[in-house]
């Protein structure tokens, strides 16, 4: 077995656990966070007390609050929140070979624009291979050893067998994409459809409403992508409509959580204290909320979901005011 080295930024649950299922092939693998008090445990003990408590991480991989210990790194996983995705990478630019395969797992977007993490990456690394890695994986659930799924794409064949290679076990398979723009489109929006799914939830609708909110929440996902030059397709494969389903059904999703505690009453900001760590689908919402209007795609689910967080509109304890005036045709056609 040819041992790779392998450096994960971001030390959270998604990042841990992805470090951890590339130490069980037998990689040299390093977790580079910030907290230093986080790294000693963790180096101590083999667990990240505060994500993946019951986690045991083995002696193969080491956490580090040094960057520079990356340069030697064959693969960088990305896992930083969006909100922080440029300051690390900008970072991490002064230690990164020009052969490093880089891949970015975080589900996000820029406040600025649409723009996603690869095209950060991009900026900094114009002559690395980059791919995103996205699917349904709820970091809990695949540290229980629960089988799981998940999606490498990238233009760059090398890189996509090289992480299929390093990071699947007999219970997370991984499987390959060409259109990295739509995988990585996917993994960003569902979480939208997961904070209406959990408005649902706290309202007590039923599984019929939240089957038609992932169901429409498709199709919204499907004319943007369409619009912006992602393929529509490629929404029906584990980084589209899987992670759609798990986003949006699961208690474990922090985006679901958050929708929950809007339905039970709570405001905006006593959700936000209630989950404690970041929620990536407000500022999606924002964002896809301004290029919907821009582009004049109909987003309806998008649009009353944005005057309920950011416009103070009352849910009066109705699902009917996060689904909003929805379109007549039940499928479209996209051509």
């Amino acid at each position: 077995m040819n041992k790779k080295n392998i450096s994960v930024l971001g030390g959270g649950s998604w990042g841990t656990v992805l470090a951890y299922l590339a130490s069980l092939n037998g990689n040299y693998v390093s977790l580079w966070m910030r907290d230093e008090e986080l790294v000693k445990t963790i180096n101590k003990t083999n667990i990240n007390q505060r994500y993946l408590p019951n986690l045991n991480l083995g002696s193969r991989l080491e956490a580090t609050s040094n960057i520079n210990e990356i340069v030697n790194a064959d693969t960088i996983i990305f896992c930083i929140p969006s909100d922080a995705f440029r300051e690390v990478s900008e970072l991490a630019s002064k230690y990164i070979k020009e052969s490093s395969h880089l891949v970015t797992a975080t589900k996000g977007v820029e406040k600025e624009g649409f723009s996603l993490m690869s095209k950060i990456l991009e900026e900094y690394y114009p002559s690395n291979p980059i791919g995103i890695l996205s699917g349904p994986n709820l970091a809990e659930e695949i540290a229980a050893h629960h089988l799981s799924g998940t999606v490498i794409a990238s233009k760059d064949t090398t890189l996509r067998s090289s992480v299929i290679k390093d990071f699947s076990t007999d219970f997370f398979k991984v499987y390959e994409n060409d259109d990295p723009y739509g995988v990585e489109m996917g993994g960003a929006l569902k979480n939208i459809y997961a904070i209406a799914c959990g408005i649902a939830d706290g309202l007590d609708s039923g599984e019929n409403t939240i089957g038609m909110i992932m169901t429409r929440g498709l199709g919204e996902m499907g004319r943007l992508a369409a619009d912006l030059g992602a393929n529509p397709q490629t929404f029906l494969g584990l980084a589209g409509v899987g992670d759609l389903i798990t986003t949006c059904a699961s208690p474990l999703s922090r985006n679901h959580q958050f929708g929950k505690y809007i339905g039970k009453g709570l405001s905006v900001d006593e959700a936000k204290q209630k989950i404690g760590q970041t929620i990536e689908g407000l500022k999606t919402l924002k964002v896809v909320k301004n290029i919907a209007d821009n582009h004049q795609i109909e987003m309806p689910i998008v649009d009353s979901l944005y005057k309920i967080i950011y416009k103070g509109s009352n849910l009066n304890g109705s699902i009917q005011n996060v689904l909003g005036q929805d379109m007549v045709k039940d499928v479209e056609f996209i051509k």
